[in-house]
């Protein structure tokens, strides 16, 4: 196959792309400024996303990919052919990309997706699942006909299932995810303390001290907010006890979907999956206790990947480099005018 491969993991969160025979070559959160007024790019990723809070009303900056779907097709396209012209510097022939998406796209979303790629400059492309790439990624064999079940929790959407015999048995995707748990901080201050903050300073509080169990020992910080009352900037105190329940509902979320799965999965998989086990991927896994949570609620040994943000995108790179293999679960690389 002629032209460069490069594997993109769209996440709402971040984007990452491998390029073959250069390994992983960025890594940028999934942001655009732009002019509001002549839709102009003014500033892209990480640039981006820093200005989150910060801009006049000349400039908006917006998260293409939420939900992990394409919600603003026009800047979708101009990002991912920005991202695409950035990884593959230098090169002359238009790349072929395979790019990760949701379990349970729809029809819909899934032309969406090709299409943008198209218009970004892709001469074939493949769609693979995140659970998939997650599991390939995060090595897991899974050949064989026994059953790991694999929960990649990404920015906008939490991937969990069942792998089995090189295919995907049985899967979930619920639409929240680690934004979600930032969004809940931001509403708890709001309704609880009079407080509002902007995104960046919630998302550095979950980071920080955000928790899927209570701390034996307490952390707080101080951060930086607007009195609601009075308007006026403050200094406040949170705790890793108050994030903890504000973000206590979604992180069991996570868990109901589990059990809705392991109730779908036949007995002979949820008999491999009690020995063989869960494993954790994704940017949101890394909340301070999410595997220990996982579980003891759910009573299956739960394991943390390495690198687990890099584990979709490190699939999609298994993937390029043993197409052979992939095809055979019906993963292919096809051309964007054929589509």
């Amino acid at each position: 196959m002629t032209g460069l491969c490069l594997g993109i993991d769209f996440g709402t969160s971040n984007m990452t792309a491998y390029v073959e025979g250069r390994g992983i070559v960025l890594s940028e959160p999934s942001a655009v400024a732009c002019d509001a007024y002549t839709g102009r790019i003014i500033a892209f990723g990480r640039e981006a996303l820093e200005m989150t809070g910060r801009t006049p009303k000349s400039i908006t900056v917006k998260r293409p990919f939420y939900d992990s779907a394409v919600s603003d097709f026009n800047i979708t396209v101009r990002m991912i052919k920005r991202f695409v012209d950035r990884a593959c510097k230098g090169t002359i022939l238009k790349p072929n990309i395979i790019a990760g998406i949701p379990s349970d796209i729809t029809e819909l979303e899934r032309k969406a997706m090709r299409d943008a790629l198209e218009m970004s400059g892709a001469c074939r492309i493949c769609l693979m699942e995140h659970s998939y790439a997650a599991a390939l990624g995060a090595g897991v064999s899974f050949s064989k006909p026994e059953g790991t079940m694999v929960i990649d929790i990404g920015g906008g959407s939490v991937d969990i299932a069942v792998v089995s015999m090189d295919s995907i048995a049985v899967s979930k995707t619920t639409r929240f995810a680690s934004e979600a748990f930032t969004d809940d901080i931001i509403k708890y201050l709001r309704r609880e303390r009079d407080i509002e903050i902007g995104y960046l300073t919630a998302d550095y509080i979950k980071r920080t001290i955000g928790g899927a169990v209570i701390r034996n020992e307490e952390i707080a910080l101080i951060s930086k907010g607007r009195n609601i009352v009075t308007g006026t900037p403050i200094n406040f105190e949170i705790t890793s006890t108050e994030v903890y329940w504000a973000i206590k509902e979604h992180v069991d979320m996570i868990l109901q979907g589990v059990k809705e799965l392991l109730s779908k999965t036949s007995p002979e998989l949820s008999g491999d999956i009690y020995e063989n086990g869960i494993v954790l991927t994704g940017n949101g896994s890394l909340l301070f206790g999410m595997d220990a949570f996982l579980e003891s609620a759910s009573g299956v040994p739960v394991r943390l990947a390495k690198n687990p943000g890099y584990c979709v995108a490190k699939g999609l790179e298994n993937a390029v480099h043993d197409r052979k293999k992939v095809k055979k679960s019906g993963y292919e690389f096809v051309y964007a005018e054929s589509i």
